[in-house]
């Protein structure tokens, strides 16, 4: 590769020249890439070819990406439509510019090696002809066009000028030219220095009313307002967020139930706090209650009976089974008063195990709903280009509403003042027509 001969050109393009293998490599990148973007990829579809060249009838096929519907879809093939529409009137616009530019090529042109002026006129004759055919197919096309939407006919423009403007006004009573011939150059002078005065004075009054309104100081909102306005905000971006949230659920179906404990579906009725809390907090003391009870007769069941050194006499031996007799009628007596305390501890066991169940499920939810929420936001932010790409938190949709009351705001103002003016220019504008009229009026 022979470098540039001058140096700024060569330092200038040299971060774009590359080697004969890298530019064989970025090929053969790109050819991968496109021949990905083909449907079906087949023998005729591979990228051998596209290394060296791009291949001319061979095209991406015209369908929707995957993951592009609804309005995204439709606005690409509106872009298509356009795209095709523009490529027509491209070929229209150049057979009628080869129609109209082809009387250059047409005129004959002096050959030496044609002897006669018979070849010469046969030749005209054929194009003459070619032409004829040409102009006869375009105005068969413009007739039939004609005939599908027929143009009417302009209209004339004074009538056009009726229309838009209406009737022309009534000439005065008296002409203007006798009105200056019979008032003198003095009174003419002096009703046009009142005139002017008027005009001055009507100004005058405008402008003082004008810095009047603009000097008027307006009250601060109040906090009472500023906490109304925050409000009706954040509820506005709640109300968005839920119908943006409800509208992924019918999109997406209901969650189903995944509790092993399956409830019948109840009619959704009001509970008291209190009452509720009460009546856990009582079965829970029952609970705390029959427990200590069930330990207590457990560890005396497992405390040993007291027992005395072996004596050879007989008494002692029936003192020994008096005494074992009497330890086994307490423990009967104990696992007996135990038993009313059965169904309780069951049932207890039973509860706990269903509500560590239910938490567990209750947990599972609600981190699946959190992780459902914050999805939700991250493909909001995404496709709303409002937040960052990938915000999962709803403070930031917050601080973009502020800013945008924010600019809405100013641009109210900035309209409104806009306003303001063309209305002291048309107050004034509709002071000096009354001045004048009167003046004419008084003529």
């Amino acid at each position: 590769m022979q470098p540039c001969p001058v140096p700024d050109i060569d330092r200038a393009l040299s971060p774009y020249i590359k080697t004969r293998e890298e530019t064989l490599k970025v090929r053969q990148t790109l050819s991968k890439y496109l021949t990905a973007s083909l449907r079906p990829v087949n023998a005729a579809t591979q990228n051998q070819h596209l290394n060296h060249e791009t291949p001319h009838s061979l095209g991406a096929v015209g369908t929707n990406p995957p993951g592009l519907k609804g309005t995204r879809g439709a606005y690409l093939e509106a872009i298509r439509t356009n795209k095709a529409a523009r490529t027509k009137l491209q070929r229209l616009q150049a057979s009628l510019e080869d129609l109209q530019q082809r009387h250059a090529v047409d005129f004959p042109i002096h050959d030496p090696a044609q002897e006669t002026d018979m070849v010469q006129s046969y030749i005209t004759l054929l194009r003459q002809r070619r032409r004829f055919a040409e102009m006869e197919l375009v105005q068969t096309s413009l007739e039939k066009l004609l005939n599908v939407n027929p143009i009417e006919g302009l209209k004339d423009p004074r009538d056009r000028v009726k229309d838009s403007l209406g009737e022309q006004p009534n000439l005065p009573a008296e002409r203007l030219e006798s009105l200056a011939n019979s008032e003198s150059s003095a009174s003419t002078i002096l009703k046009l220095k009142n005139e002017v005065l008027e005009a001055r004075s009507s100004m005058d009054r405008a402008k003082a009313g004008r810095n009047e309104v603009r000097s008027a100081s307006r009250d601060a909102p109040t906090l009472a307002v500023q906490v109304y306005a925050l409000s009706r905000a954040r509820e506005e971006i709640q109300e968005w967020v839920q119908g943006e949230l409800s509208k992924m659920d019918e999109e997406s179906g209901f969650i189903e139930d995944a509790s092993p404990v399956k409830r019948p579906v109840a009619l959704p009725y009001t509970q008291d706090l209190a009452s509720s809390e009460a009546r856990i907090r009582e079965c829970y003391n029952r609970y705390t209650a029959s427990r200590a009870d069930a330990i207590e007769g457990h560890r005396s069941l497992q405390q040993p009976p007291a027992t005395r050194p072996e004596n050879v006499d007989g008494v002692d031996q029936d003192r020994d089974i008096a005494t074992q007799k009497a330890s086994n009628t307490r423990s009967k007596l104990l696992i007996a008063s135990l038993l009313p305390h059965l169904s309780h501890l069951a049932r207890a066991h039973t509860s706990e195990r269903l509500m560590l169940l239910q938490t567990i499920y209750l947990q599972n939810q609600i981190s699946s709903a959190d992780e459902v929420v914050s999805d939700s936001l991250a493909r909001l932010a995404d496709e709303s280009h409002i937040l960052p790409s990938g915000s999962r938190a709803i403070e930031p949709w917050g601080t973009v509403v502020t800013e945008l009351e924010a600019r809405n705001l100013e641009s109210v103002q900035e309209r409104l003042q806009s306003s303001r003016s063309n209305i002291n220019n048309i107050a004034t504008i509709v002071d000096l027509c009354s001045l004048q009229s009167k003046v004419l009026d008084s003529k």
